[in-house]
Parts: structure tokens; C-alpha cells; sequence
């Protein structure tokens, strides 16, 4: 007789008995969880993590007291990873904002300076130092780029007093631990990708994927409160731990104590829906479409070394298995070998009656025997040559598989710091490829989406609530100007301001022009910007573009730095101080802070003659000027003594202008009178010839010592006296607002 078998109903189902989409989601969840742990991809990476980590640790079995066998691991992974994450460490890399318009290019400046900032609150190079590690011990590594919002509510003391006493008492208030873009490096076992994706762009991009979080019960109900991440009022049917019989699709993992904790599984899909389901131990917490405008799985990948056609990757670890065992198994064996050397084993006759203690070596010790012949220590030939020689082929085996020599970065440098830097990139051109293919696959996505998450939280505003006496003219105004702004709301019957985040900037402020437009000025210290939306929010479609600089060489360490600067210092310094294209003075700051000093404390303080040279200065100048117009009537003027050169370069603009006739003897006064003060001027600054001296090259020739120049033609002689700026030579524009080089005007007559 055929029987009817009834399936049995879960007893969370008396509890929490969802309905409609609710109940599809939920299934589909802890389905597709599976289908994505049993992916051929991830079940044969899998394998391998726990192994991986623990040659990584130099993960050795415990001992016991008998145990004399030697379990030392040689730390060659270990090393190999360090000596990698050493250089990589260094490689700050920052993302290129590019606009897409030329409308958007202010909007990208304070975008990037946005992203500095948010990068620096969230500690993004530590995050990224943890996903390389994770990429080199296991050859892949996961990062979630999201916005993190993480409430805590805390008491504040409050005394009252009652029947004539203070008492203690509290209220309560919630504020934000964190309320900022977040990088996190989530746990590779902690992650479920779909089965069918090799990364996560491209034609086999991941459609879905599955986060899981292991939180203990107070967290998880601290975190998933209010209307935002408790839409359906599910929280309070969660239940820790449980038996299996207790749920229908969660099956608590063994080996974790479940009595007090949650699973909650963040479901993430793209496709077929955009989709986000949030499911704590059977229970949907929340459903419905990505919360990131970006519709994105807001995750990136890294790898170590890239499988073609997979989406786990090959790290060092994996490269280094055969060699890390076959190293340590020699080891062990000599250390072994040294241990029985130093406490030997003996051949003794079965007619002696000794035990194990009697054979313990030991100062002045003994051992009876009736015959000396009957008691021989075992003795040990040397470890051959080739033992140490297979060891260090070994050695040689992983720097040829990895292409990173470990003592590399305890080596000494020699040579100049450019050498020591070519020869340091040449041996660790692996790790520039590693660094490159980060750049490319998980920074320039995980900057993608921050951008994207940028322009959606940060241009929503908070809201201060305006108080003060509403009857004064004071509050009138501002409330005025506000509302001009557009920066009043009304909600609920009251008045609330608008604001926006301040953004911290080091070394640069940000200021609007005229125009309106955002612009950027060099600074000392650090500035403060209101990141409005308007100021960063792009107008063109699709929002910013991501890119990395190119590069080929990796960072050099602060002591090759220094170095390098220094000598670049030694070369450039000789033109700088021959007035040639470099600023003397920003050379010097440049060296100092190169060597972590403040070059301000090291600059020239403003004597306080300097208002008086000034003086001086403009007397020189005015003085030149009166001389022109003295040399103008043709009256020999001698030169001048110790006349700068700027006040030589009042004549010789002079010369140049329409002002001075075509008249020989004219000229010849000029000329007498300039190339006096240019040659004093030559002789004072060391015996060069001054520009546009005689015995300079295109100066006129002279006759002997004297000052005197032959006899020329009068626009030849104008020729002669070089129409640049003496060397030193301030600009006149500066000194004498009215003197109008370029139109050649200068007064002539008083």
C-alpha cells in the first residue's frame, strides 16, 4: 500500500514564515551560496588557503619532550613575501581624475583632492597593504569599496537635583564611530563569487556574489536598526546558533561556537536583477535594488600572478610549496645530524648493565664497563659538500621562480644613488609587474567606484538646526543670506541650515574666481574647503574618467633620496649661481626638504635696512634718469660708481627708444658712459665680462684699457650694448610703474 511521506516543517518557521518574493530571495540566496562554493575554480583554490597561510606564518607541529627530531622551517616564504611587501609598500599610488569635458575640469581638482582626503581618513594604504599581502600568500585578494555609517550609542553624564541633592543620571545619544568612504580587505574564505566569472569587468564579468560576516549577536542588532537597513522589521526573528533541524536553508558551520553569533550573508547581483538581499540565519533582513548609484558589485580583485581564464590567481606561496619542503627537509635532516654529533649515541656490549642516563654526556662523567673496547661512541662523517650545495641551489631555485631575491633589501648599495636605484629596479622587475597589474585591475577600480560614491554621499547635505533671536537685525541679515544661497530648508515646522563636508587640503587652498570656477593656489600647511555639490558634482554623462600614471621605475627608499637630491643639488647649484635657468634658492629648499627640514627656518630674515636699500634703490634709478636726460643735450657724463646693473638698464632702454637721435657724437656719449658702468660691473662680479662689455662676445672692440670704443657706426654701437636684462637686474616695470618698455616711451624732458 503506496504511503504519503509529509515533509517536515522547520520550527524556525513558527517563528519567521516569509512570503512571496520575500521567500524566493531567501532561497535563492543559500542556492546560489552553494553553487558558488562548489565552483570548480574556488573548490581547487580553496584547497590550498589554509596550507598556503600557514607556510606563509612558518607554521611548525609542536614537540613533545621525547620528540628530538628538529622542526624547524627556513622562513624562505616568509622572506621572499616581506622582502616584496618592503617595496610595494612604497608605491603610494594616487588615481588621475580626468574630466570628460572641459566644463568638468575644475570640478575634477576638487574631486581629487576629495579623494585624497576620503583615502587618507579611511587609512587606504593600509587597507591596501593588506590586500598585496593577501594577494602574495593566497594569489588573490578581495577589496569592498563602499560607505560606511557605523552607529553606537553612547551616555552622557547629567547631574539633577532632586529633594535638595545631585544625582547622577545619564542620557542617551547616538553619534557615528565612522560616516566615510571605506576600502576593507575582505576575507578570501569569507567570499563567493559567481562560478561562471573571471573577474569582475569584461565579458566574463561576476554577475553576483555573496559576502559573509560571522558577528556576535549585539553587534549585528547594534548595526541593523532603524528604517534603512531594517525595512521589514525582521531583525527581532534572528536567532543565534540552533541545531540543524531548527532552520530550513542555514546550516551552522562546525567548529565555530554559533551560541552567541549571527551569519549574515550580503547578496550582491547585477544580474538577471539589480539586486540586494541581506539574510541573517534564515531570516531576510532586507531586500530590493543596489543601494549605490554606481550599480555595481562594489567589490575589486587583486592577484599576484594572473591564471588566464580563471578568476583565482597564483601566489608566491604556491610557487615556492615544492622548494619551501624540500629546503626544509634538508635543513632538518643537517640539524638533526649536528644533534647526534654533539650528544652521540654508543655501541655498547649486551653484558653491561647501563641505561639511557649513564650515556648522557656530562662534565667529568663516567661510564663503567669491565672492557674499554665495549663501550664506542657512534661517529658521524661531516655533511658532505654537496648537501650545502643543494641548499643553496634551492635558494637559487626560488629567486629564479619568483624573480624577488630576499636579502635584497638588508644589501648594501654601492655607487652613486642613481646607480644603486638602476641596479634595484633591474632585480625586481616581477614586483614592478605586480604593481602595474594592481593599478590596472583593483585601484583603478576601486577609485571608479569611490568616485561614484564621492559624488552621491557627499553631495547630500546635513542639516543644522538655526537658532537665535529671530527679532534681530543680525538674524534678519543672515537668514537673508541664506536664503539667497539656497541653503534653507524647511522640515516639520522648522528652519534648518544646509552644510556640506569641510575638506581638509595639505599644501594647496582651493578659491572661486570670478567666474565662479574652482582654482588652485600653492600653500603652506593645510586649508579647509566646503565641498558643495556644485563645485564637484560633473555635468558631462558618465562622470569622470580613471587613470594611473605611467611609470617604469619604482620608488627609491628616503636615504637613496636624499642622495640623489644632493648630488642633483652639486650640478645644478654652478648654473643657478651663474644666473643660468635655476633659482639658487629653491635648489636649497629643495635639498632641505628632501632631508626633512622646514626651509623656512633656513631662509634670510628681513633685515631691518631692507626698507632703506629700497630707498636707495629708487634713488639710483631716478639718478640714471636724470643722467639720460643730461647725456640727451650732449653733456659727457662719466660713469657711475658702483651703479647696479639696473640702473645701467635704465640707459640702456633708454638707447633703445625713439627718444635718442641718430646722432654719432649723441651716441657715442651714451655709449661711453654704459660701457664704463658695465665693465666695473664685470670687474666686481669677479673679473667676467659684463653682458654687453667690450671684450664680450658681440660687444664692440676696444682700444687697450680704455673704456673708450672705436669708432662705429651709430646703430652698430646701439647694437653693441645687449638689449636683455643685466644679470640680476630686477624688473623695471616693478620699480618704475611708470616706464612703459613696451611701447618705448620714457620721459625725456623735466
Amino acid at each position: 500500500m503506496a504511503t504519503t511521506e509529509t515533509k517536515k516543517v522547520p520550527k524556525i518557521r513558527g517563528v519567521y514564515d516569509p512570503k512571496g518574493e520575500e521567500a524566493e530571495v531567501l532561497k535563492m540566496v543559500y542556492l546560489r551560496k552553494t553553487q558558488m562554493e562548489q565552483g570548480t575554480d574556488r573548490s581547487d583554490a580553496s584547497k590550498s588557503w589554509d596550507r598556503w597561510m600557514k607556510q606563509w606564518d612558518s607554521w611548525r607541529e609542536k614537540k613533545n619532550s621525547d620528540d628530538w627530531q628538529s622542526n624547524h622551517v627556513v622562513p624562505l616564504t616568509f622572506s621572499v613575501i616581506e622582502a616584496a611587501l618592503a617595496e610595494m609598500v612604497d608605491n603610494n599610488s594616487r588615481p588621475i581624475i580626468l574630466p570628460r569635458g572641459s566644463e568638468d575640469a575644475p570640478k575634477a581638482t576638487v574631486t581629487k583632492h576629495i579623494f585624497n582626503y576620503t583615502w587618507e581618513v579611511a587609512d587606504g594604504d593600509n587597507a591596501v597593504y593588506d590586500v598585496n599581502k593577501d594577494s602574495l600568500i593566497l594569489g588573490t585578494a578581495i577589496g569592498q569599496e563602499y560607505y560606511l555609517k557605523r552607529p553606537r550609542t553612547i551616555r552622557n553624564i547629567k547631574m539633577v537635583n532632586e529633594d535638595g541633592k545631585d544625582k547622577e543620571t545619564y542620557t542617551e545619544e547616538e553619534t557615528f564611530d565612522y560616516d566615510d568612504c571605506m576600502l576593507e580587505p575582505v576575507r578570501l574564505q569569507d567570499f563567493y563569487v559567481d562560478e561562471t566569472a573571471t573577474d569582475f569587468t569584461g565579458p566574463r564579468a561576476a554577475r553576483d556574489c555573496i559576502r559573509r560576516y560571522i558577528m556576535d549577536m549585539d553587534s549585528f542588532k547594534n548595526f541593523f536598526k532603524g528604517d534603512v537597513w531594517n525595512p521589514l522589521d525582521n531583525v527581532k526573528r534572528v536567532q543565534p546558533g540552533g541545531d540543524t533541524e531548527y532552520y530550513e536553508w542555514y546550516k551552522p558551520p562546525q567548529g565555530i561556537d554559533m551560541s552567541n553569533q549571527v551569519e549574515v550573508l550580503w547578496y550582491w547581483s547585477i544580474l538577471p536583477k539589480d539586486y540586494l538581499v541581506i539574510v541573517a540565519n534564515d531570516v531576510v533582513v532586507r531586500f530590493g535594488p543596489n543601494i549605490y548609484k554606481h550599480k555595481q558589485l562594489p567589490f575589486a580583485k587583486a592577484v599576484d600572478v594572473k591564471k588566464p581564464h580563471r578568476f583565482y590567481g597564483k601566489g608566491e606561496c604556491e610557487i615556492l610549496e615544492s622548494v619551501q619542503d624540500e629546503k626544509d627537509v634538508l635543513r632538518r635532516m643537517a640539524i638533526d645530524r649536528n644533534h647526534l654529533d654533539i650528544d652521540k649515541m654508543f655501541i655498547v656490549s649486551d653484558r653491561l648493565t647501563l641505561n639511557d642516563d649513564d650515556l648522557i654526556a656530562r662534565p667529568h662523567g663516567a661510564i663503567p664497563a669491565s672492557d674499554i673496547n665495549s663501550v664506542k661512541a657512534v661517529e658521524y662523517n661531516d655533511i658532505p659538500r654537496s648537501v650545502e650545495m643543494s641548499m643553496n641551489q634551492l635558494d637559487e631555485d626560488g629567486i629564479i621562480a619568483t624573480g624577488i631575491d630576499p636579502r635584497l633589501s638588508s644589501m648594501p648599495q654601492a655607487g652613486t644613488a642613481t646607480q644603486a636605484a638602476f641596479m634595484k629596479e633591474s632585480m625586481l622587475k616581477r614586483i614592478r609587474m605586480k604593481l602595474r597589474l594592481m593599478e590596472r585591475s583593483f585601484l583603478t577600480r576601486v577609485a571608479r567606484l569611490r568616485v561614484s560614491n564621492i559624488i552621491q554621499f557627499y553631495s547630500q547635505p546635513k542639516l543644522e538646526k538655526i537658532v537665535g533671536e529671530a527679532g534681530t537685525q543680525e538674524y534678519k541679515n543672515q537668514m537673508t543670506k541664506w536664503q539667497n544661497q539656497g541653503l534653507l530648508v524647511q522640515m516639520d515646522g522648522e528652519t534648518y541650515k544646509k552644510t556640506y563636508r569641510n575638506v581638509r587640503i595639505k599644501d594647496k587652498e582651493l578659491d572661486i574666481d570670478a567666474a565662479g570656477n574652482v582654482v588652485e593656489n600653492p600653500m603652506k600647511g593645510y586649508s579647509f574647503f566646503e565641498a558643495k555639490p556644485e563645485f564637484f558634482v560633473p555635468t558631462a554623462q558618465g562622470g569622470f574618467d580613471i587613470k594611473f600614471t605611467a611609470g617604469a621605475t619604482l620608488p627609491i627608499s628616503e636615504p637613496l633620496m636624499q642622495t640623489k637630491a644632493a648630488e642633483m643639488y652639486d650640478r645644478l647649484i654652478q648654473l643657478a649661481a651663474a644666473g643660468v635657468g635655476y633659482d639658487p634658492v629653491k635648489l636649497g629648499d629643495m635639498l632641505l626638504d628632501v632631508n626633512n627640514f622646514d626651509p623656512q627656518d633656513y631662509h634670510l630674515e628681513e633685515q631691518p635696512g631692507a626698507e632703506q636699500g629700497g630707498e636707495r634703490l629708487q634713488m639710483v634709478l631716478a639718478m640714471a634718469m636724470d643722467e639720460n636726460k643730461m647725456m640727451l643735450k650732449g653733456q659727457p657724463v662719466p660713469p657711475t660708481a658702483f651703479a647696479p646693473p639696473a640702473h645701467t638698464q635704465i640707459h640702456i632702454e633708454f638707447m633703445k627708444s625713439k627718444s635718442v637721435p641718430s646722432d654719432k657724437a649723441l651716441l657715442q656719449v651714451f655709449t661711453d658712459h654704459v660701457t664704463g658702468e658695465l665693465l666695473a660691473q664685470g670687474q666686481r662680479s669677479g673679473g667676467a665680462p659684463a653682458q654687453g662689455m667690450p671684450g664680450a662676445e658681440g660687444a664692440p672692440p676696444t682700444m687697450g684699457n680704455s673704456p673708450q670704443t672705436a669708432v662705429q657706426s651709430g646703430e652698430e654701437q646701439r647694437r653693441a650694448i645687449s638689449p636683455g636684462k643685466a644679470p640680476g637686474a630686477p624688473s623695471l616695470q616693478d620699480m618704475l610703474p611708470g616706464l612703459i618698455t613696451g611701447s618705448r616711451t620714457m620721459p625725456t624732458q623735466a
